[in-house]
Order: C-alpha cells, then sequence, then structure tokens
C-alpha cells in the first residue's frame, strides 16, 4: 500500500476512519477482499504471489495496514513478504498483543516498512528498516503514510497526502456522503499531467505501475467496521461495500456487493 490515511478521535461515530490506495505494478496478481482467516475472522484483500495483504481488519475491531518505506534500507528481493506480519498481527486478539507481538519480530528479515495498527481506543505506528524498530503511539488527529516515515513532510507526496487529509472535514457528514468524499480524496492528482508522484491515484503505464485498489473503513464506537473497496484507480470506478464479509453468515445474504 502506498497511500494511507488515518482521523482518529475526530468523528462523533467513528473514532477510527481510513482511507487507502494500494500501489503495485500490474503484473503482481492480487484478490479483492475476502475472509483471509476464520478464526478470528479477518478480511483483506491478498497478494497472490506472497500471500498476505497491505490493509486487514478483524472482529476484533482491529485494523492493521503497512506500507513500504523508502530511504531506509536497501530493498532484498530474498527477504520475508512484508505482507505476511500484517496477516499475522492482524488475527491478534488484542492491540495490546500486536504491539507485544511487533516488539519481538526480527524486522531485519523484512524489507523497511512503516505499519500501523489501531482499535477504537488506541494506535501505534511501527517503523523499521535499517535504523531499527520504532513503535510510537498514534496521536489524536490526522496521519499519513505515503512511502516515507509517518507523516513525513519532507517530500513531495507524503506532504501533498497529510495537507488533503488535513483539510477534509469528515466529522458532520453522514457515512455515505463520507464515503464518497474519501474516494473522491483517494482519486485526486497530482497538479498537471496524471502520474505526477505528488497525486493519490497514480498513472504509469509506460511502467505498467499505478492505485490498483482503494478501501475506506469506518470503525464505530462498538468497535464495529464499515468496509468500502474500490478495485482499479479510483478515478475510474466507484465503491462497493463488503462488510458483510465480517458477519458470521453467508456472504451472498449478507448483502456483500460485487
Amino acid at each position: 500500500m502506498c497511500t494511507l490515511l488515518v482521523w482518529k478521535n475526530l468523528r462523533p461515530n467513528h473514532p477510527i476512519v481510513v482511507a487507502a490506495n494500494r500501489d503495485e505494478f500490474e503484473g503482481r496478481p492480487a484478490s479483492d477482499p475476502m475472509r483471509l482467516s476464520e478464526h478470528p475472522l479477518v478480511v483483506g484483500g491478498r497478494d497472490e504471489s506472497a500471500g498476505g495483504t497491505w490493509l486487514a481488519v478483524s472482529e476484533h475491531g482491529i485494523i492493521v495496514a503497512l506500507t513500504n518505506r523508502r530511504g531506509a534500507g536497501r530493498h532484498d528481493p530474498a527477504k520475508r513478504s512484508r505482507g505476511r506480519v500484517v496477516l499475522e498481527l492482524a488475527q491478534r486478539a488484542t492491540l495490546d498483543d500486536i504491539e507485544s507481538a511487533m516488539r519481538a519480530e526480527d524486522t531485519s528479515a523484512y524489507n523497511p516498512f512503516v505499519l500501523l495498527a489501531m482499535d477504537i481506543k488506541a494506535g501505534f505506528a511501527a517503523q523499521a528498516g535499517d535504523d531499527g524498530l520504532a513503535i510510537v503511539p498514534l496521536s489524536d488527529g490526522v496521519h499519513a503514510v505515503t512511502n516515507w516515515s509517518l507523516d513525513d513532510q519532507n517530500h513531495p507526496k507524503s506532504r501533498r497526502a497529510l495537507t488533503l487529509a488535513a483539510a477534509t472535514d469528515i466529522a458532520q457528514l453522514d457515512d455515505r456522503s463520507l464515503v464518497e468524499r474519501l474516494h473522491l480524496l483517494l482519486s485526486g492528482h497530482a497538479p498537471g499531467e496524471r502520474g505526477n508522484d505528488g497525486g493519490l491515484c497514480v498513472h504509469r503505464p509506460d511502467e505498467r505501475y499505478g492505485t490498483r485498489s482503494s478501501a475506506v473503513i469506518l470503525l464505530d464506537r462498538a468497535g464495529g467496521a464499515r468496509f468500502f473497496y474500490n478495485n482499479g484507480h479510483p478515478c475510474e470506478n466507484r465503491m462497493v461495500e463488503v462488510s458483510g464479509l465480517l458477519r458470521r453468515e453467508d456472504s451472498a445474504r449478507a448483502g456483500v456487493e460485487r
């Protein structure tokens, strides 16, 4: 995932709001959200190359997401898939369990990353690379991660993502209007040509690279999640709700849209 926006304790009915774009090469296969684990129930897209995920939400009301982290070490293709750690942590029962497991992880086995984990009460960011592992609490307010450190202000895309997120008033909209607003935010391009690295929706057809999917997740005060998903560039496709995957019933009866 390459753009991850979080609003913490800024909306009366939803302590956590997440909006995210996944940027990836077109040749890397991936599946739409599915049940990645039954006990506990964990839902997210699946990286069909390595078996992990970039964004997962569990029936315990926990969200775990990860982005690559540039400038923190050389990429080594022989290292373990970062998506595996997201899936493994998302199956933990509590945020404290996740943090303990993260601290015990040998992060040198992975290429550099920024991982965010949160529930309705708290959250943390774990940043790993050649500089080791740093875990910091996720404060109330707006946060953005692209391919750099949490809330980075030194790179155009990170700076733009944080500015756009901070300018988005999420407090007063109803759920559907909020999802539409965040979808529009994720669909935005930098001034000028599509594909400019400052834009949230990335188009690089010459490289066969770009935004492959988008997601919006709303956590309510009981820890229940509404999960909305868009396959492909958000500027060209609509979001559908897949929240039924987080209910223990048949997906068709749960009204999962496809």
